[in-house]
């Protein structure tokens, strides 16, 4: 697990050179790769590639930077849930456990689903633009099903890179209607997700 963190990493430190680059030699592209990269981890796969091709981003470039972002969530949270679900944390931010936890429930409700169908399973969870499924609980899943971890992540990330061109084949058809609409997509999705830490904020701190 170890050797796969650091990797996650090494890739975390390359994408934020990537941004750095972006904002000294691309600066009208800053904006359009953060946006996605909030909403891809706080709304999912398809709110993020829903900017990209919103803003008119080069297709081959989306598909790209959107399963690099996702590849780096399941590289630094795959080993870390290996470490959870063994009671070997080895970072115990509260918010964090809190996730593990909830992936745990999760990835045990529908590991008896894939275990029935194996590795397609697992692809079908991860093609899958659901609440709580996806690349990273089907990471956890695989573990649960005591995969070993080259068969989990190359399944995994082949899948993942699939779904995402998948889902810019089909979200590309409303491409007019994005690009139309694309101001109030951006505001949309801002909007939504500083309810949704006032909203946490509250919870946690206030009641």
């Amino acid at each position: 697990e170890g050797k796969i963190l650091m990797f996650g990493l090494a890739m975390l430190g390359l994408f934020l050179l990537l941004i750095l680059s972006s904002a000294l030699f691309f600066p009208h592209s800053l904006q359009t790769l953060l946006s996605i990269t909030a909403t891809n981890m706080i709304f999912g796969r398809m709110a993020g590639l829903s900017i990209g091709i919103a803003k008119q981003m080069d297709t081959a470039l989306l598909i790209f930077f959107s399963f690099f972002i996702e590849a780096i969530m399941v590289l630094l949270l795959y080993p870390l849930f290996v470490q959870s679900w063994n009671r070997l944390e080895i970072i115990t931010y509260e918010p964090l456990h809190d996730f593990f936890e909830r992936s745990k429930e999760t990835a045990q409700k529908y590991q008896p689903y894939i275990r029935k169908y194996g590795i397609p399973g697992l692809i079908f969870f991860v093609l899958t633009p659901l609440a709580m499924t996806g690349p990273v609980i089907g990471s956890f899943v695989g573990y649960i099903l005591g995969f070993s971890h080259f068969k989990t992540l190359t399944t995994i990330l082949s899948a993942t890179l699939a779904a995402v061109s998948l889902w810019v084949y089909l979200i590309g058809h409303f491409e007019d209607l994005l690009v139309t609409y694309s101001h109030f997509i951006s505001i949309g999705f801002l909007t939504a997700a500083i309810l949704m830490g006032v909203w946490y904020l509250t919870k946690r701190y206030m009641l």
